[in-house]
């Protein structure tokens, strides 16, 4: 047998023996959870947007912003970046509905809106 056959055969029984000797390796730790309750309502926070369309998602979007701010103490370490992250960028490009526009005084001809109501006499006539 030549060298590397040797060496590469010796790296396999011992990569066999170790996947299926005595001692088998402890599985990975399992990833951190948000806890329930900050994660159904982030989510349902979320489809609320998702169900509203350009400047009426605005609110929801604040609302989304803000449920995140107040939940992120309890959101495992891990997340908080990506999740903030995520939310201040949603808030930010959902723009808010302009104000509608301001109703004007109605004007029934009688020029700025004076003289409305008592009519002056103007002449000499008796009272």
């Amino acid at each position: 047998m030549r060298w590397p056959s040797a060496w590469l055969a010796g790296c396999s029984c011992a990569a066999l023996l170790a996947g299926c000797g005595g001692h088998a390796a402890a599985p990975p730790p399992k990833p951190p959870r948000i806890p329930p309750a900050v994660a159904q309502q982030l989510a349902a926070d979320a489809d609320a947007v998702a169900a509203l369309s350009g400047c009426s998602g605005h609110d929801a979007a604040m609302k989304l912003q803000r449920d995140t701010i107040a939940a992120i103490s309890r959101v495992p370490g891990r997340y908080r970046e990506q999740l903030m992250g995520a939310a201040n960028e949603l808030a930010a490009r959902v723009p808010a509905c302009p104000p509608p526009p301001e109703k004007k005084p109605e004007d029934h001809g009688h020029g700025h809106g004076h003289g409305h109501g008592k009519h002056k006499k103007h002449g000499g006539g008796d009272d």
